[in-house]
C-alpha cells in the first residue's frame, strides 16, 4: 500500500530526533528530484525474504522507500535503518535510537545463490584461508582487493560480470557490504545516515 511520507510524520517519525526527521525529509527530497518515490510498508518490500532466519533485534528497519527510476524500468528499496547499542553484557545502552543506516534492496531476474562481497580488511584476509565459500579473484587484478564469498563459484562469477565490477569497484566509501540471496542484492552502509550516503546506495540500486 503505497502511504502519503508527509502525513506520516506523526505516527512513523515521532520517535526520532528533530535532527533526524529534518534529514529524512531532505534525503527525500534529494531523492524526489532524481526518481519517483514513495513510502511503503516494508511489509510490502522483499525484506522479509532478505533478512535472516535469525532476527537481529538490534537492527531495525524504521522506514521503507519505493524507488522507481524515471524510465519506469529498474525499482529499488530504500531502508532507514535503526542499530541499537548494546554494553559488553549485552544490555541496551539507551532507549533512544542510537544510530541510523542506509539500507538498499533490489530484485533482479536471476537465482545468484548467496553471495557476499566488502573491500578487504586484514580479518578477511586471515578468514578467507580457512572459508570453504572463498571465491578467489587474487590473480583477477581487477578485483583483488574484494573479499568474495559464494556458495556457487559459477553463479558468482556471473554475477560478477565485468559491468557490475565497475559498478562495485566505485562505491566510494569502503566500509560497505553487499549480499545476495537468490534474486535480491542488497547494500549496506556501515556508516551514519546521510544524504550522500542515501544517494550512494540509490545509484548503486538503479545501476547494478
Amino acid at each position: 500500500m503505497e502511504l502519503d511520507f508527509r502525513k506520516l510524520f506523526v505516527t512513523k517519525l515521532f520517535s526520532f530526533s528533530k535532527e533526524d526527521e529534518e534529514l529524512i525529509f531532505e534525503i527525500y527530497d534529494r531523492l524526489s528530484a532524481i526518481y519517483d518515490i514513495s513510502m511503503v510498508d516494508i511489509e510490502d518490500s522483499p525484506y522479509s525474504q532478505f533478512r535472516s532466519q535469525d532476527i537481529d533485534f538490534l537492527q531495525e528497519p524504521k522506514l521503507c522507500y519505493s524507488i522507481t527510476s524515471k524510465n519506469k524500468t529498474e525499482i529499488s528499496y530504500l531502508f532507514i535503518v535503526n542499530l541499537i547499542g548494546t554494553t559488553i553484557r549485552g544490555a541496551r545502552t539507551t532507549d533512544k535510537y542510537d544510530s541510523l543506516e542506509v539500507w538498499g534492496l533490489k530484485e533482479v531476474h536471476e537465482d545468484f545463490g548467496f553471495i557476499s562481497i566488502n573491500k578487504k580488511k586484514l580479518a578477511d584476509r586471515i578468514a578467507g584461508i580457512f572459508s570453504s565459500f572463498n571465491v578467489n579473484f587474487n590473480n583477477n587484478k581487477d578485483f583483488r582487493d574484494f573479499y568474495v564469498l559464494g556458495s556457487d563459484p559459477y553463479k558468482t562469477m556471473t554475477f560478477l560480470s565485468p559491468k557490475r565490477k565497475e559498478i562495485i569497484k566505485s562505491i566510494s566509501d569502503e566500509d560497505f557490504k553487499i549480499e545476495v540471496k537468490s534474486n535480491i542484492v542488497g547494500l549496506r552502509i556501515s556508516k551514519a545516515l546521510s544524504v550522500d550516503n542515501a544517494l550512494m546506495v540509490s545509484k548503486f540500486l538503479e545501476e547494478i
